[in-house]
């Protein structure tokens, strides 16, 4: 944008008090200061929202939770051990209808108490479940890694994006106030001239419309502004406070990539792509799991158990007993070949979904790599554009002074200024974030911070 600093700077000398104020600061500038604007740089906006945005917190939790994947499937073959009480207090009556002699009483009762306690352990020796889902496990943890990078790379682009965003406005802000600036510039004279009996009223009430008009357009892009940094405040999450001043970013530059070029980084760096491709092996390895399903299972098991009866029968017991036993499934009902078929069909989407991801990126790429192509020549046809507009006006304006043009020529020459500088104005930023728009999906965008941002 250097090129075009002296439209920018022009625009900025020409604003009025009424408009949003574009302040001239250093990235170092006092932030302590309460009654002074906050300085924060798209630099300082990236780290920012690494550090509190709720997005990229979530991810990292889904990574954190995916870790214990395989060593949920290790938990299989982990040995377990059970202990067991009871306690059991029972009590009988028994009453006899006939009496032999000698007489006897004929009501009896007994009471038992029993106490019972005992371990059981269990150690599975070998489940063939156990090694699809481990490396299901390892494969899920290695997506979410990638799916957290990928979330980072996305939401600072979103970052980057409201920031230009907001710069944008501003300089909006400014075009739109010094085409009211020169509208109120016109009604003076054509309000001078008629005065003088130079030109009808017609001038006069024309050169008030357009006036209002430029106002107008002012009070929305004033209302647009402040949306703007309301929206890059709650990026930032900073609670809704939109008392801070951006810093114009160093431009990104034109590397002027082939097509093809880009789309191979795409392809080797992308993680949404590497997490499709992750998918199919995850499928697979699901498929795995249903597959041991059919294969035996061996668990050792000992347990020991004390048992103490006390009251007409008392007596105590212990008793101990070990065991290897082997599992064979030979019919399920057929919800394991059921499951089965559902294996492969999973299998197959998961190849079918990595193809449409393929397709996507390539999309994705050719409509950036097309923007910054596209961007390019626009800024240079706009910038052209704002020159010849400019001397139109300049010429225009003096023709009506001295009466050899109409007011509705120099109006209409105002409202191609306005008109070739809003375009100017919104192309330059565009172009920056299409540029970085081609890096992010390159996955190139911010590349130190989010290899930084990779988690173990």
């Amino acid at each position: 944008m250097k090129k075009y600093s002296h439209f920018i700077a022009a625009l900025l000398v020409c604003a009025s008090a009424s408009a949003v104020q574009l302040k001239t600061v250093k990235p170092n500038a006092d932030k302590t200061t309460p009654d002074k604007a906050r300085v924060i740089t798209l630099e300082e906006a990236y780290d920012m929202t690494l550090a509190s945005d709720q997005s990229i917190r979530i991810a990292f939790y889904e990574s954190r939770k995916a870790n214990l994947l395989p060593w949920s499937a290790l938990a299989k073959l982990g040995p377990q051990l059970v202990g067991n009480a009871s306690y059991t207090n029972a009590h009988s009556n028994t009453h006899n209808d006939v009496v032999e002699a000698p007489a006897t009483s004929n009501y009896i009762q007994t009471a038992i108490n029993t106490q019972f306690s005992g371990f059981t352990y269990t150690q599975p020796l070998f489940d063939p479940s156990v090694f699809p889902a481990y490396r299901y496990g390892k494969l899920s943890a290695k997506a979410a890694r990638l799916q957290y990078q990928f979330t980072v790379r996305q939401t600072l682009f979103g970052v980057a994006q409201a920031y230009y965003n907001a710069l944008k406005q501003q300089k909006l802000v400014a075009v739109n106030q010094q085409t009211v600036d020169l509208a109120n510039e016109q009604l003076k004279t054509a309000q001078a001239r008629f005065d003088a009996g130079a030109v009808a009223r017609i001038d006069v009430l024309r050169a008030r419309a357009t006036l209002e008009d430029a106002h107008n357009t002012l009070i929305q892009s004033q209302g647009t502004l402040d949306t703007a940094r309301d929206t890059l405040s709650n990026i930032l999450n900073l609670g809704g406070k939109t008392n801070f001043t951006l810093v114009e970013p160093t431009d990104e530059s034109d590397p002027g990539t082939p097509f093809e070029d880009s789309l191979k980084c795409a392809y080797d760096g992308r993680e949404d792509y590497k997490v499709s491709a992750i998918a199919v092996d995850q499928q697979i390895a699901l498929r795995g799991e249903v597959v041991a399903q059919y294969g035996p299972k061996i668990v050792a098991q000992g347990s020991t158990q004390w048992s103490r009866t006390s009251g007409d029968s008392a007596g105590r017991q212990h008793d101990e007993s070990a065991v290897v036993a082997v599992t064979m499934p030979f019919l399920t009902g057929g919800q394991r070949e059921i499951d089965l078929i559902a294996a492969n069909q999973n299998i197959s989407q998961s190849r079918l979904n990595l193809e449409k991801t393929t397709k996507s990126i390539e999309s994705e790429v050719k409509a950036a790599w097309l923007n910054v192509r596209t961007g390019r020549e626009a800024l240079k046809a706009l910038t052209a554009e704002v020159e010849a507009s400019t001397q139109n006006y300049t010429d225009l304006e003096a023709q009506y002074q001295a009466g050899a043009a109409t007011s509705l020529d120099a109006q209409t020459a105002l409202r191609d200024l306005n008109n070739s500088r809003t375009l100017l104005t919104n192309q330059i930023y565009d172009y920056q974030i299409a540029l970085r728009d081609l890096k992010r999906a390159e996955a190139a965008f911010q590349k130190e911070r989010v290899e930084k941002s990779k988690l173990k």
